[in-house]
């Protein structure tokens, strides 16, 4: 893989679930040699079902052709707000890296779903329509989801764009965005 592929970053901001209806979304454009390219932004409801929906309008967007993959920090934004990785890489035929720092616990969120959500068995299927791979790398470990690109290749993605920490750069900068956005401050920590 050479430096000049793109990454597209993905993260929410963060949001009061007893007052907040919306929340930001953002990302960022990053060649795996850490130049930044472009940011995007967009809103998705808290809880709801318009991740998916907000991702693809990103990636039809101005940098529709230079989104060579997807990192993204987890599959679940504002809230339960769960993104359709395999649609959107069928849609887009970008391939996708949903990365968390511990392994997610499926059992517990498929009780959450069940308990606070009318249609929890669309969003449960969303959630079973994922594997989780454990990645480890410089004696680092994150879980990850892959569709449309081996669980190797994400390992050197992941390796490629991580420069400190377990979070790779673009996933990180879109974090750090998106808390600015929704915080009104200029500056951040992961």
């Amino acid at each position: 893989m050479k430096n000049g592929l793109r990454v597209l970053g993905l993260d929410d901001g963060p949001f009061n679930r007893n007052s907040d209806t919306k929340t930001v979304m953002v990302g960022v454009l990053m060649r795996l040699n850490s130049y930044v390219e472009g940011i995007s932004t967009g809103t998705i409801t808290v809880d709801g079902m318009d991740s998916t929906e907000t991702i693809m309008s990103m990636l039809n967007g101005r940098f529709s052709k230079d989104i060579d993959f997807i990192m993204s920090n987890g599959i679940t934004f504002g809230g339960f707000n769960i993104m359709d990785i395999p649609m959107i890489n069928r849609l887009s035929g970008i391939p996708i890296i949903s990365i968390t720092r511990k392994k997610p616990d499926m059992d517990s969120m498929f009780s959450a779903l069940k308990l606070h959500f009318s249609d929890y068995m669309q969003r449960t299927e969303l959630l079973k329509n994922t594997s989780i791979n454990k990645i480890e790398f410089s004696g680092k470990t994150v879980y990850a989801n892959c569709c449309g690109i081996s669980v190797n290749d994400a390992l050197y993605l992941i390796k490629k764009t991580t420069i400190m920490g377990n979070i790779p750069e673009p996933v990180r900068m879109a974090h750090l965005i998106a808390t600015a956005i929704v915080s009104g401050e200029s500056y951040g920590k992961t």
